[in-house]
Formats: structure tokens, sequence, C-alpha cells
């Protein structure tokens, strides 16, 4: 004998033409967990960015923050952005100022463009060939973000010899960065600086 299957709404139907107690209808165990089961909630991933942002701050109006530099660089003769004369140090900080206390800067990339010699580059002379560039912090260059400007110069060079530097922003660098907002640059004296922006 074949056995029939009867959906539970048949079954009450049948009830109720028959006069019997609703409570007589059977309930399957599987329809009581379907309607024990709590409505789904959404989860949070830990670590993700509710609003991430890209950020570019340019070297515009000087801003210096004189903790991070040395008493020298401090009192040395101050470039500006484009500034041709010699003997003269680019100081500059960018600032960067949280939105939101979750932010953090996850990278950063310094770019510093067409540094130009303001004057000619002689092996082991005081001139342009042995100008450098730092990220400084506290009186202290960055490890790893301190070389010489002009990283493979010819054996000479006149002035107007050009070099650009990117930096991408890393260990130490970018941790002093979350933790101040700031990032410190030092270009040395006898080179210019036409333009550097940070890149968040």
């Amino acid at each position: 004998m074949r056995r029939q299957h009867i959906t539970r709404s048949a079954m009450l139907t049948l009830a109720l033409l028959a006069g019997l107690p609703l409570a007589a209808v059977p309930v399957r165990p599987q329809e009581q967990e379907r309607k024990a089961l709590p409505q789904e909630v959404p989860v949070n991933i830990k670590g993700a960015c509710p609003s991430p942002v890209a950020v570019t701050l340019a070297a515009t109006t000087p801003y210096v923050f004189n903790a991070d530099f040395t008493p020298a660089q401090l009192n040395a003769p101050r470039a500006w952005l484009g500034d041709p004369a010699p003997n003269k140090s680019f100081l500059y900080t960018f600032q960067w100022k949280k939105e939101q206390r979750c932010c953090e800067i996850t990278k950063a990339v310094l770019t510093v463009v067409k540094l130009k010699a303001n004057r000619q580059g002689t092996p082991g002379g005081a001139n342009a060939s042995n100008d450098g560039i730092s990220l400084m912090h506290l009186g202290s260059a960055v490890p790893a973000f301190s070389q010489v400007v002009y990283t493979t110069p010819p054996s000479s060079f006149p002035a107007g010899h050009v070099s650009v530097k990117q930096w991408t922003l890393t260990g130490a660098a970018l941790t002093k960065l979350n933790a101040s907002g700031l990032v410190s640059l030092f270009v040395q004296d006898d080179s210019q600086v036409n333009s550097a922006t940070l890149q968040l």
C-alpha cells in the first residue's frame, strides 16, 4: 500500500471540517525549528574602513614644525619653492588632520618633482653634488628615507641638472605619520624644489 503525504494546511482543513480541535494537528519538528530561528544580523568585518578617503597634500604656504628639524637646519638660510639661490635649505612640514577617530593611513607616497641644481656638481666639491634629501622627525632623519639628491649623477654636471624623488612611506615613517599627522621634508642647500606632494 502506497503511503500518501498530506501537507499541514490540508490537515488543518480536514480538522476544521471534522470539527476537531486544532491542537490535534501534529506539527513536524523541522517546522518548529524554522520558527525558532532568529533573524539574520549583518556582520561588521573587523578592520574594514567605514569611509575610505584619498587625499593629496601639496607643499604651498610654507609651514615648518620646528621640533622635527635640527637647530642647524632651522638656523640656516631658508629657500621657498622654486628658489634659484644657492646656499639655502628647503624645509617643509605636511600636515594631515584626521576627519574621524578611526582613520588610519595605510599608504602614503611622497613625490618631490624636479629637484634642480642651483650650482654645478663636481665630485667631492662643496656644491650640488653632495646635497641630501631627508624625512625628519624630532631632530633625526627617518631611517630609509635619507639619501643624496642626485643618486646617480655623472662625474660632473652643470647648474640646472634635474632629479625626481618618489618615496612610498613604510615602517617607521608610516607609523610616525599616523601618530602625529606630520611629515617633515628637508632638502640641502644647493638644490631648488619646484613641487612636492604627499598622497594619502
